[in-house]
């Protein structure tokens, strides 16, 4: 989607970053450099629930990962308006603890 020139925000925790700096250096310095692409960096202090969302105009889709990090085959897709009001609310919560990073 980045490379596609989609405007997207990528959200991870700091292990997450962490593991991406190990894994795939580059990679990710050539993501985080896109113009189109907001990389913030959750603190994992305080963080109860793992997940990964995908939000867009006409559909949420949100998995969840168990306490140990391991997904939890919790699904929730929906096209439902309210569903994305509520997922637009999670992402904001998680936005707001969350520190941008420079390339």
């Amino acid at each position: 989607m980045a490379e596609a020139g989609k405007e997207m925000t990528i959200i991870v925790t700091l292990k997450v970053h962490e593991r991406f700096i190990e894994e795939m250096k580059d990679r990710l310095n050539e993501l985080i450099k896109r113009k189109n692409v907001n990389y913030m960096i959750l603190p994992d202090e305080g963080v109860t629930t793992t997940l990964s969302m995908t939000l867009t105009d006409v559909f949420a889709y949100i998995y969840f990962f168990n306490t140990d990090g391991v997904y939890d085959n919790k699904i929730i897709i929906s096209v439902d308006d309210m569903t994305r009001v509520w997922a637009r609310e999670l992402y904001k919560f998680y936005e707001k603890k969350s520190a941008p990073t420079e390339p």
